[in-house]
């Protein structure tokens, strides 16, 4: 149910944004919210919070929106006027990822060993740029060591591991079922 609910808003936004011509700005708002959301627990839990009233809520959230634009500061104000104030994060995840898709972004995550160098991101997005047949690639370089060595790349809904430790299961399985 909440998925088709913060879908709702986000259609609904990115439509008002886009007829006023400040789907750029709102986008930027939603991005610095969901990041903002991401790492304050203090502000999930306040909007997941049944006991703090509405108003309390607003007025956190008029600061955490002050910069931003008229439209986002009405989204606002109607979500938490409707209580659904913990749908804040999922509207503003749904309205990237509409937005995104509206403008032929694709964000793709590659995770490896050890960090990428400039060359090695835009060997991966020209490779890309065929699978996904996009343009617009935006990549994130995640590092983590139990990839041992290559890489995993996400985008969509796609994973493609060409990773040594995928190497090692495989053939782990092969030692163990052979």
């Amino acid at each position: 149910m909440s998925g088709r609910v913060a879908s709702r808003y986000a259609k609904s936004l990115l439509d008002l944004a886009q007829a006023q011509s400040v789907d750029g700005k709102v986008y930027d708002d939603m991005v610095a919210f969901g990041q903002l959301t991401s790492e304050s627990a203090d502000l999930r839990n306040l909007l997941n919070n049944p006991v703090v009233s509405g108003d309390d809520k607003l007025k956190v959230l008029d600061k955490v929106f002050a910069e931003a634009h008229d439209l986002t500061k009405g989204l606002v104000r109607l979500v938490v006027g409707k209580k659904r104030e913990s749908e804040l994060a999922s509207i503003a995840g749904v309205f990237i990822q509409k937005y995104d898709e509206l403008k032929g972004v694709t964000k793709v995550t590659v995770t490896s060993a050890i960090p990428l160098d400039g060359k090695s991101l835009d060997d991966v997005k020209r490779y890309l740029t065929g699978v996904v047949k996009q343009d617009d690639i935006q990549v994130e370089n995640i590092v983590d060591s139990s990839v041992i060595g290559g890489m995993v790349i996400r985008f969509d809904d796609k994973l493609l591991d060409m990773s040594i430790a995928k190497e090692l299961k495989e053939i782990r399985k092969q030692l163990i079922y052979n």
